[in-house]
């Protein structure tokens, strides 16, 4: 074979797996279920991207597609290890939950996992996490976090996916 058939088949292959690993990502909430014992989650889902222990005792296994994918899913498993709660963060509903004042940057990374992006703005004292998600109409958005110097939320705002505006696409 041409080396250029070669790149090309490689190429296609990394585009395939990036894809089947995306999907993965994208389909949890049909392959792990309340009542599933913890070792079946890693076993369907893989490993966490991150892990929280829960107030309640319990923990939060988080799996982010963050930065290239939309998707943050939050598993609850209770004390026995067990799934309480499976849900997909990046939502307008979701983000409805972030409390100006009161929440930390410790909360909304418990929440949301790590950002998409961090921006720093030093005339202004603050910084701003950037997640990337479908609004609630279907549109690439983006919800950016506020904090303030102590890592307080100071407000939060929904745009346009700054990361789309350049791909000649309108959205969909």
């Amino acid at each position: 074979m041409s080396s250029g058939v070669v790149q090309m088949v490689s190429r296609l292959l990394v585009i395939t797996t990036l894809l089947f690993m995306l999907t993965a990502c994208g389909s949890l909430a049909g392959r792990v279920k309340p009542g599933d014992a913890e070792s079946a989650v890693l076993s369907s889902a893989g490993r966490p991207t991150a892990s929280y222990p829960l107030p309640d005792g319990g923990k939060r296994l988080q799996y982010s597609g963050q930065p290239w994918n939309q998707s943050v899913w939050n598993i609850d498993l209770d004390l026995q290890g067990r799934v309480v709660r499976v849900e997909q963060m990046m939502s307008d509903a979701a983000f409805a939950h972030i409390r100006s004042g009161a929440d930390t940057r410790s909360d909304v990374q418990r929440e949301f996992g790590p950002p998409a992006y961090v921006y720093a703005f030093p005339m202004k004292d603050e910084t701003a996490y950037m997640y990337r998600y479908f609004d609630s109409a279907g549109w690439y958005a983006a919800m950016f976090v506020y904090f303030d110097p102590a890592d307080t939320v100071k407000r939060t705002e929904t745009g346009m996916d700054p990361w789309r505006l350049n791909d000649n696409d309108r959205g969909r």
